[in-house]
């Protein structure tokens, strides 16, 4: 019977509400704080009308558009509608990946751990673990809904209705429902919870690059992508609730189809098989190899994923300079030189606001690497490295080497495809020591996010994920922070912030020594702190 197949799922969801609480109160906090402690503030932020008129030139930008959504010029500029051209885009990205972390280590994780073995020894039904997974993710995305919908009312914008706010927490919660159930269907074909995260965050990078790319190109196709459909809600101006159904009708096609593929696969096993190993390798000979065997993968879907996103962002460069080329003032009044100029120092413009996404790329790179160390101490793969004359001093900056290293390479792929995008479509492309100054000075940056993952894992690795919440927050102060009008304090307390004025001017050399100073002692602790835990899990 139907009924069999998802039994004891509303116990199993009781479970998992208990065991993710606090994940789920960090992530509802961070989530609804941005969106309604900015939209009651943002009379504030824009209360003339000169103001309002220059956030419009830049919501207008490629830069703007690529991250954030197109606005169609027959748009009427109010409060609301400047908030759902600002938030909505970028809040689904953060939607989705809450959403999917969630959803993958409800399922494959649990799998990965032994604990769905545990429960399946139980009479409970044998859909009932993955639709208490999804459960979870109803849950989480409909008290957003609620909450976020309700705050909005409350906030009282100019411009704002009753439609357009409730439709713009529900495109969003739509978003967090199909990226959870993708972050589903990913597990049920993975073989591990690393390559099911890996395969969510692919699906939710090519629909951003999907949208950004049709948004700066030709913004009437962006139905291609479901980061689109949330643009074409057209919350406070169109109110369309059609893209809502769009993405429930998508959630519950990927649903049903997790569901057979869970249905004829083994626990342990995904549908995609993995390949035998050699009975004896003389390649795995330390904590190292080890580590660069199992990460394989994951190492090729970030280096590739990170250039090919560099270089879509460097295919659009042309459409900045086009920006000076079309301005008939600039084309009488300036030499041709001068245009070059003025094109030069927009480009350089545009690529300091671009760098923080490669940046945040490489961060979570590191970051995810750092915290695959309680990962493989829970799965008992450290108990067989500490079983041989292996020091835990060893295995720890193995993985916090390792993160470093894979970080910088993830960061400097970014900026490798943006350089050969710019190459590529520029007839005067910018200089290479940009963007080498780019990587240098932000390296740091991210090997300072590395060393507070670190400190993490190392004392209270319950709390690892606060690592991701701090690189999103770090994200919204570096890309937000001119639209926001940030205090300079406020975005130096990100570790981005202290060189925010890459690549247009030199690095700050007392910075980038007090940065790596900062992690330095941030590690030391960190090591100090793993060799003095009782047991390799806490």
């Amino acid at each position: 019977m139907l009924s069999n197949l998802f039994a004891q799922s509303g116990r199993l969801l009781k479970v998992n509400l208990k065991r993710d609480r606090w994940k789920l109160l960090i992530w509802v906090l961070v989530l609804a704080g941005l969106m309604i402690g900015y939209a009651s503030k943002i009379g504030v932020i824009f209360s003339s009308q000169k103001s309002v008129d220059a956030l419009v030139v830049t919501l207008r930008s490629p830069a703007m558009i690529a991250v954030l959504g197109y606005i169609p010029k027959s748009v009427a500029m109010t409060e609301a509608t400047l908030f759902s051209g600002e938030m909505l885009v970028f809040m689904g990205l953060f939607y989705g990946l809450a959403s999917l972390l969630l959803t993958v280590n409800a399922t494959r994780g649990d799998e990965d751990q032994g604990l769905t073995e545990l429960v399946r020894a139980k009479p409970v039904g044998r859909q009932a673990l993955l639709f208490a997974a999804f459960l979870e993710l109803v849950v989480f995305n409909l008290f957003l809904l609620i909450l976020i919908g309700g705050g909005l009312q409350v906030t009282d914008m100019a411009g704002a209705n009753t439609s357009g706010n409730w439709l713009s927490a529900a495109l969003l919660s739509g978003v967090g429902l199909l990226f959870g159930t993708i972050g589903i269907l990913t597990a049920q074909t993975a073989s591990e919870a690393r390559s099911a995260t890996t395969g969510a965050l692919s699906f939710l990078g090519v629909a951003h690059i999907a949208r950004m790319l049709i948004d700066v190109q030709n913004p009437k196709y962006n139905w291609w992508s479901p980061l689109g459909w949330v643009e074409r809600g057209g919350a406070y101006y169109n109110n369309n609730w059609l893209p809502v159904g769009y993405l429930l009708l998508m959630t519950l096609v990927i649903l049903l189809l997790a569901m057979a593929i869970s249905s004829r696969r083994d626990i342990g096993a995904g549908i995609i098989a993995v390949r035998r190993g050699h009975a004896k390798s003389w390649f795995l000979s330390g904590p190292l190899t080890a580590l660069i065997k199992t990460d394989g993968k994951s190492f090729w879907s970030w280096l590739f994923g990170a250039l090919i996103m560099g270089l879509m962002y460097g295919s659009i460069f042309n459409s900045i300079t086009d920006v000076i080329k079309s301005n008939q003032f600039m084309a009488t009044m300036f030499t041709t030189a001068m245009q070059k100029k003025a094109s030069d120092a927009l480009l350089l413009q545009f690529m300091a606001t671009l760098a923080i996404v490669f940046v945040i790329i490489g961060s979570l790179r590191g970051i995810f690497m750092v915290n695959q160390i309680e990962t493989d101490a829970k799965k008992g793969y450290l108990e067989l490295l500490l079983a041989k004359p292996i020091s835990r001093t060893r295995i720890f900056f193995t993985y916090v080497g390792y993160a470093i290293v894979n970080a910088l390479i993830a960061f400097a792929a970014g900026l490798t495809g943006l350089y050969l995008g710019n190459i590529a479509v520029m007839k005067h492309p910018l200089a290479l020591k940009y963007f080498i100054r780019l990587f240098n000075g932000y390296s740091v940056t991210i090997i300072v996010m590395i060393a507070i993952a670190a400190l993490l894992v190392a004392f209270v690795p319950r709390l690892k994920s606060l690592t991701l919440v701090y690189a999103g927050l770090g994200f919204v102060i570096m890309y937000f922070h001119s639209i926001f009008k940030l205090k300079d304090w406020v975005v130096k307390l990100v570790p981005y912030g202290w060189m925010k004025s890459l690549p247009v001017k030199q690095i700050n050399w007392t910075n980038f020594t007090g940065l790596l100073i900062v992690a330095v002692i941030l590690l030391i602790v960190a090591t100090i702190g793993f060799q003095r835990r009782d047991q390799i899990t806490k």
